[in-house]
């Protein structure tokens, strides 16, 4: 018997979704919001950002896309884009297929929850991804410089930048679920835990976060060492400053004593 195939598609749309009133007698789960469309495919959306359309057509994830426009916060020009193949077949075990197939034993909304989570976790990891390697980039050029021993005037606003973006990365990763806790769903469902580690190992979601943390850790104290740096040459130009200031007063005032003595 030929397996029933869906399609997932994970979308991280935004810093934040807002689905405060979005709530539905119909949906199955809260936290996510997850519920069934009017032509019976599946919508999730997570407040980190993402949402995530099981077996629907790219017209109606548009429509609900422009729905949500005013509850996302700071939403992405370009929104990260991951998708998955699921077949649905009794007979087997849920898990993963050596082709990357996603395999559950039935259609049911817990095992299409846990799928849609592990997509949403990877799609904004994905987008974290991106902008720690762009801010790595352009922190690098600075440390070639200092093993230069050349500190660029200017850089300031830059170091600063790499700080906030780190910053932000950083409340981005601590403000979703940890990892190592497992889903909601599974408290009512403990024996599809097994098939939530096989996604999490899938899609290497725990080594990708710690990769994040780690590059993040090296950009805000490279940061906040060159700006300290930058803090400690500009002292000692004030103090030159100042000892100049006293010298010139101090030569003013020699002059203004010859002046009384002639």
């Amino acid at each position: 018997m030929a397996p029933v195939r869906l399609v997932i598609r994970a979308l991280h749309l935004g810093e934040m979704i807002d689905t405060k009133g979005l709530e539905r007698e119909d949906a199955f789960s809260k936290t996510p919001l997850g519920f069934r469309t009017s032509n019976g495919g599946m919508a999730v959306l997570f407040k980190s950002g993402s949402a995530a359309f099981v077996d629907m057509t790219p017209i109606e994830e548009d429509e609900l896309v422009r729905g949500l426009a005013n509850r996302i916060a700071a939403p992405l020009e370009q929104p990260e884009i991951e998708t998955a193949i699921i077949d649905v077949r009794p007979e087997e075990d849920d898990g993963i297929s050596t082709a990357g197939i996603i395999q559950i034993k039935s259609q049911d909304p817990t095992r299409l929850l846990l799928v849609a989570e592990a997509l949403a976790m990877s799609v904004a990891l994905a987008y974290d991804e991106r902008r720690v390697a762009s801010a790595f980039e352009r922190v690098e050029p600075i440390a070639n410089n200092l093993i230069k021993r050349q500190l660029p005037g200017g850089v300031q606003p830059q170091i600063y930048e790499e700080i906030g973006e780190a910053l932000l990365v950083q409340h981005r990763l601590a403000s979703r679920a940890d990892l190592d806790d497992k889903p909601d769903v599974l408290w009512d469902r403990p024996e599809l835990e097994r098939f939530w580690a096989k996604l999490v190992d899938e899609y290497d979601l725990p080594a990708r976060a710690r990769a994040v943390g780690r590059k993040l850790d090296v950009i805000r104290e490279s940061a906040e060492t060159i700006t300290d740096l930058i803090a400690t040459r500009t002292s000692h130009r004030l103090e030159w400053y100042v000892i100049a200031l006293i010298a010139i007063e101090i030569g003013l005032g020699l002059i203004d004593k010859v002046k009384l003595f002639r």
